[in-house]
């Protein structure tokens, strides 16, 4: 209405000159990489046509959910592509997502998760509603799984922004939302309100001018002046047509919406029978191939893109472990692991001290161990994005760091009771429970500068435990199905 009274009142003075008109964002301010940039120099009953017409449009299309949501039809159908970052480092397996419209208008997203194994029963899922009409047009019900048939809402979002190419969901808070039980920094960096939840989770999701070729990315926070947490990242090709979607949607609107963990939400998602039989599998995006033996009682290739295989065994109170990978600067790569034994807590003491569940896509709160060619450096991640730094809080001992045949390792023992939680606070903090995860990175070290300058997409974030790793059956959790076979190694 604002602009529209511009354009009104220079149209009442002739000889003032048109000013460019700059498209208004559909939700306030939008990232700059899916700004709308359009600009107008002609007559003014021009600009002023163009001004309704844009506005209209707009208003037609989302207007904060009290009309209707619309995705280009070049969105939908069947995608697939090997993510190349992701918040368990970089893809070797594909990654097949699919977006279909029911009759009402509206939508599902669907996909399988991988996660680098073949067996079925460790792969995980995803099924996305979004709503297109109704007073909570816009709004998405996220239900990954496999999760607890209790729980009713897993995640819930809405889309912020949206042009011919382009759509972005951002994270948003339903009734009775309770911070602590999601993995977003909300205190320690507010993200919340940044960006009207963007801050905390960015999903952007943009097509090329052929319709064929899918940039998708979902970002999560980011420290001040630091890159965002990538989640995946992937280039996805179109490979055919959506699935069927059901005309039926849980809950009668984005307020009641449900995740049918008991039904339809709770298994994979169906990609048997035709069309999906004929569609060739992609290769992956080029796995290691070496044989090595073990030395230690547990061995997990946990990543076969970048091929870090981490070892280890437990006595007593002491953990014995070693990681290695191909060393892809030579003797110029770096290796580090990063233990955080709260970082499943959900407490408020974990907050205050800097790490926990709200920490868990980011670093903060990890102790690092890092091994390069001139030695080993004790580190601590207190940003959740950006360099850990020095720290020697955590006991090292044993260390030693070897290059041989293009393969980094390091080797090091350290209590399982330990860190900056224990030398600063007297907690026990031990990395045998099942609140701990670990962190892991591959990368370049300068050694002019004696610094690392960043691993790129060779990272990584698992759970794990310490002294039974294969005793849960949940993706991401069971280490079976990245077990070494015994007693060669072959990626």
């Amino acid at each position: 209405r604002e602009r529209f009274r511009q354009v009104y009142e220079r149209a009442a003075t002739p000889k003032t000159r048109p000013q460019p008109l700059h498209a208004v964002p559909l939700y306030g301010t939008q990232p700059e990489d899916i700004q709308l940039k359009a600009f107008l120099a002609g007559p003014l009953i021009m600009e002023m046509i163009l001004v309704v017409v844009v506005v209209r449009l707009f208003v037609l299309l989302w207007a904060g959910g009290s009309a209707v949501f619309v995705l280009p039809s070049a969105f939908e159908g069947l995608w697939e592509g090997v993510p190349y970052a992701s918040t368990a480092g970089p893809w070797s397996q594909p990654f097949r997502f699919s977006i279909a419209k029911t009759g009402l208008g509206d939508y599902m997203f669907e996909d399988n998760l991988r996660l680098d194994t073949v067996a079925v029963r460790y792969r995980s899922w995803q099924r996305t509603y979004i709503l297109g009409s109704g007073p909570s047009s816009g709004h998405m019900l996220h239900c990954p799984g496999p999760r607890n048939h209790s729980l009713k809402r897993q995640a819930m979002m809405v889309a912020r922004y949206v042009d011919n190419r382009s759509v972005t969901f951002c994270l948003w808070k339903w009734e009775g939302y309770v911070d602590s039980e999601h993995p977003f920094p909300f205190e320690t960096l507010d993200c919340y309100t940044q960006g009207n939840g963007c801050g905390c989770f960015n999903w952007t999701m943009s097509v090329d001018a052929s319709g064929n070729a899918l940039d998708y990315r979902v970002a999560m926070a980011g420290s001040p002046h630091r890159g965002r947490s990538r989640h995946v990242f992937a280039h996805l090709r179109r490979i055919g047509t959506a699935p069927p979607a059901p005309s039926d949607f849980p809950g009668e609107d984005g307020r009641n919406f449900v995740c049918d963990y008991s039904g339809r939400d709770g298994h994979l998602v169906n990609r048997s029978g035709c069309p999906f039989a004929s569609i060739p599998v992609a290769l992956p995006a080029g796995e290691v191939t070496v044989e090595r033996r073990s030395a230690f009682s547990n061995c997990y290739v946990l990543n076969k893109e970048v091929g870090l295989i981490l070892e280890w065994e437990v006595v007593g109170p002491l953990l014995k472990v070693q990681v290695s990978a191909p060393a892809p600067f030579g003797e110029k790569t770096y290796i580090a692991l990063g233990f955080r034994p709260l970082g499943g807590d959900s407490s408020a003491m974990a907050r205050e001290l800097g790490t926990g569940r709200e920490q868990r896509f980011g670093m903060r709160g990890a102790d690092i161990v890092l091994g390069h060619a001139r030695g080993i450096r004790g580190m601590y991640a207190d940003q959740y994005t950006g360099a850990p730094d020095d720290d020697n809080s955590l006991q090292v001992m044993d260390g030693a760091v070897a290059f041989e045949d293009g393969w980094v390792s390091l080797r090091f023992t350290r209590p399982l009771a330990g860190g900056r939680l224990h030398a600063r606070f007297g907690l026990n903090a031990s990395i045998a429970s099942d609140l701990s995860d670990m962190l892991w990175s591959v990368g370049y070290w300068d050694p002019e500068m004696n610094v690392g300058e960043g691993h790129g997409v060779r990272r990584g974030w698992r759970e794990v435990n310490w002294t039974d790793p294969e005793f849960d059956a949940r993706p991401l959790l069971s280490l079976r199905p990245y077990r070494c076979a015994p007693p060669t190694l072959l990626l």
